[in-house]
């Protein structure tokens, strides 16, 4: 008698797991790099929204001779809501919108504006009256005060 034997269709439990590991490895590659991505635009359109802000300050100075009011203007209100708002810093100057800071002065001579990055939290963006735009560190955008409205 000849013993017949069936040929196996299908995979092993081996290939399967080895299978399943390189899917995993491959997403979790895939997905570090997409958040990466995400945090860029996230801190370039915190850039574009704050360096709006140099030359609006300017139309709003022409427009009355004083900076009064500024942080508190509807081009200031507008360009907070566009930002994605990070949680980590907290401005003492506008508890409102925290990982946003904005400052005048009492005389309204000058104001700054700055907001944490993303990419790297520990750095914010800043930008004053001046003209000036950097990156800064989280710490110096908290510590702006209004008797000393610039960029550090």
């Amino acid at each position: 008698m000849k013993h017949i034997t069936k040929k196996q269709n299908g995979f092993t439990l081996v290939e399967l797991m080895v299978t399943i590991a390189i899917i995993g490895i491959l997403s979790s590659v895939v997905l570090f790099s997409i958040t990466q991505y995400i945090n860029k635009s996230r801190d370039a359109n915190i850039i574009g929204n704050l360096a709006i802000l140099v030359s609006s300050g300017e139309v709003f100075y022409n427009s009355g001779q004083t900076y009064a009011g500024f942080c508190a203007s509807s081009v200031v209100i507008n360009a907070w809501n566009d930002i994605p708002k990070p949680s980590q810093l907290d401005c003492s100057s506008d508890a409102e919108t925290p990982g946003l800071c904005c400052v005048e002065d009492s005389g309204g001579d000058a104001w700054v504006a700055c907001a944490q990055l993303f990419v790297n939290s520990d750095k914010a963006y800043c930008v004053d009256s001046r003209g000036v735009k950097k990156q800064i560190d989280n710490s110096a955008c908290i510590g702006i005060t209004a008797s000393s409205p610039v960029c550090p």
